[in-house]
């Protein structure tokens, strides 16, 4: 077992930052999963301020914006966020995109009407999961809304390798074997985790692929 205290928020986005830098970009296609979740969750959202939160190609970001939203965003890796950037101006898109290099947030207290992090807070230990979550917490408005996707045991791919409660690296065959990543068992962690937030409401999706199952947790709640 690896002793996750010793990796700051700084640490283990350096980690994360060093294998996303090396994976080729593929132009990645729209999520379905994130568009039925935001027309359910908030259609009529238009003009409101939404903060991204790993917005990796900036596909999904792209239909935000394309939806109304006020978009802004934030990515450790250099060379997805210039991508995004290239593609959003090839578009006539704006928003305002921020590279960093921890899970603070750079940005004023209370900003956000909603908040997404997809497929992207799972990049964590434990306690700098719970650091990340404080941060969403305090740049999101009262009342405001937060939409994530987390990974489950389930996602053999990239819990491959157990080093601490909770917490794996992904297979080589991935590519993102120098990453850490949190895994959830069980709704139960999840409400604790998240109980800084009110009306924690929480769902999956999931599917086949290449031999091996896809499974996220969706969770959705408030400030």
């Amino acid at each position: 077992m690896v002793n996750t205290i010793k990796l700051d928020s700084k640490k283990v986005v350096s980690l994360n930052k060093s294998s996303w830098e090396k994976i080729k970009i593929h132009n990645m296609h729209l999520d379905v999963n994130l568009v039925k979740c935001q027309k359910y969750l908030f259609p009529g959202a238009k003009r409101k301020k939404l903060l991204y939160i790993g917005f990796g190609e900036g596909e999904n970001l792209s239909y935000l914006i394309s939806q109304g939203f006020e978009c802004y965003g934030t990515e450790i890796s250099k060379k997805r966020l210039e991508f995004a950037e290239k593609k959003l101006k090839e578009r006539k898109q704006k928003a305002i995109l921020k590279l960093v290099d921890s899970n603070k947030l750079p940005f004023k207290d209370n900003l956000f009407d909603i908040i997404i992090a997809w497929q992207s807070l799972s990049y964590n230990t434990g306690k700098t999961l719970k650091e990340s979550l404080d941060e969403i917490y305090r740049v999101l408005k009262p009342r405001g809304t937060f939409l994530s996707s987390m990974l489950s045991v389930k996602q053999k791919l990239l819990c491959d390798k157990k080093i601490a409660p909770n917490t794996y690296k992904p297979s080589p065959k991935t590519g993102q074997q120098n990453c850490v990543v949190y895994c959830f068992e069980k709704k139960s962690q999840i409400k604790k985790i998240y109980k800084k937030f009110k009306d924690i409401k929480i769902g999956h999706y999931s599917s086949f692929l290449f031999k091996s199952p896809n499974f996220h947790y969706v969770i959705y709640c408030q400030k």
